[in-house]
């Protein structure tokens, strides 16, 4: 046997029903409609047969095509998980980023206002002081 018709047997899901040799043993009456109901028996077991079949070649390639998109899933997962953690590792740079320039902004800020804060006591300062060394020279 060649292995295309050992796996047709295998696949085999109905058996033939009635041996249609026996209708050579006997000629009676009674045999022959025995033998026309086993030859049509027959007859639908295979019809039936062929259904099944169909239906596990459709089943299979179903089968199939479900392994290749869990394994696309899976590829998919896998690609998002990746993204997940950059996108993760870029928000962890980009917020130590923003520490960093917020400061920098504070103390440029502190620097501004000292720095304001000495300007305007220099000019405060200044202005009473020439106004009281005219006063002085004046006297």
């Amino acid at each position: 046997m060649s292995q295309n018709e050992e796996q047709m047997r295998e696949a085999r899901v109905i058996v033939e029903t009635y041996s249609e040799e026996l209708s050579s043993v006997t000629s009676s009456p009674g045999m022959v409609l025995v033998h026309k109901f086993g030859e049509r028996q027959n007859a639908y077991n295979r019809s039936v047969e062929m259904r099944v079949q169909a239906v596990q070649a459709v089943c299979r390639r179903f089968q199939c095509e479900i392994n290749e998109l869990q394994e696309e899933n899976i590829r998919l997962q896998a690609q998002l998980k990746l993204e997940q953690d950059r996108t993760r590792e870029l928000f962890e740079r980009m917020a130590a980023d923003m520490k960093v320039m917020k400061a920098e902004i504070n103390k440029l800020r502190m620097y501004t206002k000292l720095n304001t804060a000495a300007i305007d006591r220099m000019t405060n300062g200044n202005e009473p002081d020439e106004a009281g060394d005219e006063a002085e020279k004046g006297e």
